[in-house]
């Protein structure tokens, strides 16, 4: 299931979620991030980033199970749209299709609340409009206890924070087992092509 939240009230109720804006009373920009326990990146050895999305989508919904959660909550950090890019690329349209049909108008840029049923599926097609549209802004996603915070990158890579000692914890027991592994800032580079640019990423709309 993937119920929609509108965005103030997402924030309101899941205060975790960074921020990022603009302040045009003050003519600057404006950052929130919440205060962490510990920051990690995680990889997956894929020879393909469409073996790695759906890969990714099956250990995320594992690691979401390890913290006790039954759903994650998913928010951009700006006020910019879920279907504001628009592209020809068939993986994208495909993402973009599936949101559609699950009533994701082309202005909501509210919070998504997705149980572990349908979060497989919905990381799979996320990973590919994350990979595609530079356009978007930063999806975000923590659980209904605010334990963690994380978003996946361009790359596939899973960077996670976890925000308090209980659930940095469970986290590190879950990679032990899982098919996650333990990268860094290095990690964050284009595995599936011999050049570091990833063809057809662009943020026109």
């Amino acid at each position: 299931m993937l119920i929609k939240i509108k965005r103030q009230d997402a924030l309101n109720n899941y205060q975790a979620f960074p921020v990022h804006g603009y302040d045009y009373d003050k003519d600057e920009e404006k950052f929130f991030y919440p205060k962490v326990f510990k920051s990690y990146i995680l990889t997956l050895p894929s020879k393909s980033f469409k073996v790695h999305a759906k890969v990714l989508g099956a250990e995320l919904n594992k690691l979401t199970m390890a913290l006790h959660a039954d759903a994650l909550i998913f928010l951009g950090d700006t006020k910019t749209p879920w279907l504001h890019q628009t592209s020809e690329n068939k993986p994208i349209k495909e993402a973009q299709e599936y949101l559609i049909d699950k009533k994701v108008g082309k202005r909501f840029n509210g919070a998504l609340k997705v149980n572990t049923f349908e979060l497989p599926t919905f990381i799979k097609h996320l990973a590919w409009l994350t990979r595609y549209n530079a356009a978007l802004p930063y999806f975000y996603f923590t659980d209904q206890m605010q334990n963690i915070i994380g978003n996946i990158c361009q790359y596939g890579n899973l960077h996670l924070d976890t925000l308090n000692e209980q659930a940095n914890k469970v986290f590190n027991s879950y990679v032990g087992g899982s098919k996650f592994k333990y990268g860094d800032n290095n990690s964050c580079y284009n595995w599936f092509s011999r050049t570091s640019a990833i063809s057809g990423r662009q943020s026109n709309l």
